[in-house]
């Protein structure tokens, strides 16, 4: 007997215990929300605000006879160029050759030998150095513009305003917050009129970007536009984020 009531008192600690540690676990919930509740909106946010940066393509364009001659020009002529840019304080890595080509002149007259023969020979040599400068400061453009012509620059082949690392992502960030909340606005929407609660964000899609203005200005030089205080316009830009999101519901 006292064998058997050892037994049955070890039997009542371990069902004790057993009681105790299912009382203590904790009951686990449901999520209804399943891939077959979700709702999935979509929205554009846009930022519209004004370039903080310009970058402008300076070329220096010689033509001569004897094609060292006119490498040996264009190079004393865009030396000049550069040297000129960074005494308006524009540091080395803000300027960068985009462009150098040396390219033969062939007699374009009413009955050019044709290059087949072998016997046509070019009547010059034309040398072409493009220097892109990088300018921070759009209000500066301007002056960039009228030094590199005054320092030997004949063509201004471009100019584009965007925005700087910084800016870009700032406006960026708000441009994305302004589309997420207007997905969930809609999604909200949505739920209120199916009769159901909108829970969390369960997939996300991102797409954005913001387009330079480029003014291209080619068929001019800068001998015939650059005057002093050349007046430049930048505008504004726009940046714009696409996001979709799918919102779960219950």
């Amino acid at each position: 007997m006292r064998y058997t009531a050892a037994v049955l008192a070890a039997l009542f600690c371990i069902c004790g215990a057993v009681v105790v540690v299912t009382a203590l676990t904790p009951t686990p919930t449901v999520d209804t929300a399943t891939a077959d509740h979700l709702i999935r909106t979509s929205a554009v946010g846009e930022v519209v605000s004004s370039p903080d940066r310009a970058e402008i393509q300076i070329g220096v364009e010689t033509e001569n006879v004897d094609v060292q001659a006119a490498q040996s020009q264009n190079a004393e002529r865009m030396t000049n160029v550069t040297n000129a840019m960074k005494a308006l304080g524009i540091p080395d890595d803000h300027l960068t050759t985009t462009g150098y080509t040396v390219t033969p002149v062939y007699d374009t007259g009413p009955t050019p030998v044709p290059l087949s023969l072998g016997q046509r020979k070019p009547t010059t040599y034309r040398v072409s150095n493009t220097l892109l400068v990088r300018v921070d400061d759009v209000a500066r453009a301007g002056v960039v513009i009228d030094t590199a012509a005054a320092s030997g620059a004949n063509q201004i082949n471009s100019i584009a305003f965007l925005f700087s690392e910084q800016k870009g992502a700032t406006l960026r960030a708000q441009a994305l917050a302004q589309a997420v909340n207007q997905t969930r606005t809609d999604a909200g929407t949505v739920a209120s009129a199916l009769g159901v609660r909108l829970l969390d964000a369960r997939e996300v899609q991102v797409d954005s970007g913001a387009t330079p203005i480029v003014y291209d200005s080619r068929t001019g030089t800068a001998a015939d536009t650059a005057i002093p205080s050349t007046p430049i316009q930048p505008g504004t830009l726009k940046v714009t984020a696409s996001v979709q999101v799918a919102w779960a519901y219950a």
